[in-house]
């Protein structure tokens, strides 16, 4: 098993940078809401989060930002974060199955760690599998029950 510390030198070294999302580059998130909706379809989530709801809360960058990884100037992984006065949750990620090898997704939250530092709580969210569970544990995570309340029409 590699080391965090491997990990984000196989992502320096394969060329990954991570950048925070700009409003005026729109083509930028119609990508990412291009990928997160193929990430779902390949984790058989239940659920998408609509595209106008992700627009909408990226209009406040007080509360919401977008962070993408980028190899060859393509974007290869994203993650969206919603944040409070001291807290930040990890609420969405999408990555390119290609180029998972060059641990983009690695990238992004060390990137959104290292920035956010100094708040107080970083919470990772809620795992579909136990390979993103593991994932989110080699960052310190902790496994906390999640209750997901489903309305049955």
């Amino acid at each position: 098993m590699s080391t965090l510390a491997d990990i984000e030198a196989s992502a320096e070294k394969n060329q990954i940078t991570v950048h925070r999302y700009n409003k005026s580059n729109r083509r930028n998130l119609m990508f990412f809401y291009d990928l997160y909706i193929k990430t779902m379809e390949k984790v058989q989530a239940i659920y998408c989060i609509s595209f106008p709801l992700i627009d909408d809360l990226l209009n406040d960058e007080r509360n919401t930002e977008l962070y993408l990884a980028h190899y060859n100037d393509k974007i290869v992984s994203g993650s969206i974060i919603l944040k409070s006065k001291n807290n930040i949750f990890y609420w969405i990620n999408a990555s390119d199955s290609i180029s998972l090898k060059f641990k983009p997704n690695h990238k992004v939250l060390s990137h959104i760690i290292n920035e956010y530092s100094d708040m107080d709580y970083i919470n990772l969210g809620f795992s579909h599998s136990d390979t993103l569970r593991q994932f989110k544990k080699t960052w310190g995570a902790k496994d906390f029950k999640y209750y997901v309340f489903e309305k049955l029409f």
